[in-house]
C-alpha cells in the first residue's frame, strides 16, 4: 500500500470532528498511517472555524457534540462555497438520521476500523478525488 501513497497526486486531507478524543485521535492516527492529511476538531463549533479556513477533500463528523451538533454543522457547511460539495461521513452511536442528506455517508459507532478506511476509500473514489 505504501507505494500506492507515493504515486498520489496529493495528499487528500480530511476533516474529523468528534467530541470523544480517543476516537477522533484513533481515527486520525489511523488516516496518517495511511498517508491522509489530518486535521482534528473535538466539537462542532470549532470544527466549523477549522473547516472555514482549511481546504478538505472529506469531512468525518459525529452526531453528538457540544456546542453544535453534527446534523447543524453539516448545514453550515453546505452554506460555504468550498465545503458544498465535500463528502461527509456522519457516524453516531445512536441512531442513522432520518432524512438522508445529499453527499453524506453514515457509519455507527462503535466501528471496525477496517469497515470505516474502504468507506473513506470509496467515499473519495466516487467523489473523484485523487486518492
Amino acid at each position: 500500500m505504501a507505494a500506492e501513497h507515493m504515486q498520489r497526486q496529493h495528499t487528500p486531507t480530511v476533516l474529523v470532528i468528534d467530541d470523544e478524543d480517543y476516537v477522533a485521535d484513533m481515527l486520525a492516527s489511523a488516516l496518517e498511517i495511511e498517508g491522509y492529511t489530518v486535521h482534528l476538531a473535538y466539537n462542532g463549533r470549532d470544527g466549523l472555524a477549522l473547516a472555514q479556513t482549511l481546504r478538505v477533500n472529506l469531512v468525518i463528523i459525529d452526531i453528538m457534540m457540544p456546542y453544535m451538533n453534527g446534523i447543524t454543522l453539516i448545514h453550515e457547511l453546505r452554506k460555504l462555497d468550498h465545503t458544498v460539495e465535500v463528502p461527509i461521513i456522519l457516524i453516531s452511536a445512536g441512531a442513522r438520521p432520518r432524512d438522508q442528506m445529499a453527499g453524506v455517508n453514515f457509519m455507527p459507532k462503535p466501528f471496525d476500523l477496517d469497515h470505516m478506511l474502504a468507506l473513506i476509500a470509496t467515499t473519495f473514489e466516487s467523489s473523484g478525488v485523487d486518492e
